[in-house]
C-alpha cells in the first residue's frame, strides 16, 4: 500500500519518534557513565551531544506540529500518560541542548 503525500502520520508515530530518541539519549548515557576516559568516552560525549540535539528537534517539531508551546511559553497541562511524557521529553531535550550546544 502506497501512502500518498497528504496523509498524515497519526499521532503514535509522533510518540514512537520521540521515544526512540529518548531511548538513544538513555543508552547512550549509560555507556558515557561505565566508560572510562579516553578516545571512546570522547565519541560517546558527542554521540550524546547529537542525540540530544535530535531528541530536541523531535520534540519541537511534534510540539509545533500539535500546537504546543515549544518556545517556552504558556504550556498546558498535559492530561494523558504520553502528554506527560511528551512534555517531560521536551523539558529533557531542551536541558541538554542547553548544555551541550553551542
Amino acid at each position: 500500500m502506497e501512502l500518498s503525500q497528504e496523509h498524515q502520520p497519526p499521532t503514535g508515530s509522533a510518540n514512537l519518534r520521540i521515544g526512540a530518541a529518548v531511548a538513544q539519549v538513555e543508552g547512550l548515557y549509560s555507556a558515557l557513565r561505565t566508560t572510562a576516559p579516553g578516545a571512546r568516552r570522547d565519541r560517546l560525549m558527542a554521540d550524546l551531544a547529537r542525540a540530544g540535539r535530535r531528541l530536541a528537534a523531535v520534540t519541537e517539531a511534534t510540539a509545533s506540529a500539535s500546537g504546543g508551546a515549544a518556545d517556552g511559553g504558556t504550556v498546558v497541562p498535559p492530561r494523558s500518560r504520553w502528554q506527560r511524557r511528551r512534555a517531560l521529553a521536551a523539558r529533557g531535550a531542551g536541558w541538554l541542548a542547553a548544555r551541550t550546544g553551542p
